[in-house]
């Protein structure tokens, strides 16, 4: 039986979600009393949900300035990025050696639209991403070892953001999207080598977008 959510529960995860999504930049302030007022709660949800994002890493409170949404460090997204080279290739080759037909089916599933449709503009970057998290997702889960999976998957969220940063400032949506069409390709082919050698060049080209726009945009870089 599922716990009933509190209106806590809900501020947070709105506010999470937020941030991930970018609609908070990296460096933007946020106010208590704003964020009440936004959400039509009283102070007591937003102070405990900012309390977990700061926990989380997600939020900084900064003497004499006060909360703001945590900057995104090129260091770190450049030491992540390390991470999965080192991981996800190995996953990838892994996953299309294991993926069932009924696995197929569900991926084919979640590209449909994707590789069919006509979407543009917002819907199609929503496409995009959707394709692109439910891919890695499948190929953490895929190659078996708990370990990886849980080294990924607790990126997630400094993954989204840098992914939606380097989307809207490097101009990087069509490449990502070339890139997440031929992993996908990859699986479906069971082809294990050209799955390692794709999710390598995704990362890597993750891994240089990334540098070009930190190198441009220093209001979203970590502060030293």
């Amino acid at each position: 039986m599922f716990e009933k959510k509190t209106t806590a529960d809900y501020i947070y995860e709105t506010i999470r979600n937020d941030i991930v999504e970018l609609r908070y930049k990296p460096g933007e302030k946020l106010s208590e009393v704003q964020l009440a007022q936004r959400y039509k709660v009283s102070r007591a949800p937003v102070r405990d949900s900012l309390n977990r994002l700061e926990r989380e890493g997600l939020v900084v409170v900064r003497p004499q300035i006060g909360t703001i949404i945590s900057p995104i460090s090129p260091r770190k997204i450049i030491d992540i990025c390390q991470v999965r080279l080192l991981l996800e290739p190995y996953a990838a080759g892994v996953a299309a050696e294991r993926i069932t037909e009924a696995e197929k089916r569900e991926l084919a599933r979640h590209f449909d639209a994707l590789l069919n449709g006509g979407a543009e503009g917002e819907e199609r970057r929503a496409l995009v991403f959707e394709a692109d998290t439910m891919l890695h997702q499948t190929i953490w889960t895929l190659c078996g070892n708990k370990e990886i999976y849980s080294i990924l998957s607790g990126y997630r969220d400094e993954i989204r953001r840098t992914r939606l940063a380097t989307a809207n400032f490097a101009n990087r949506l069509p490449l990502s999207e070339q890139e997440t069409v031929t992993i996908y390709k990859t699986l479906m082919d069971r082809d294990a080598e050209a799955a390692r050698k794709a999710m390598q060049q995704h990362i890597s080209n993750l891994a240089e977008a990334a540098r070009q726009v930190f190198q441009g945009n220093e209001d979203m870089i970590e502060e030293a």
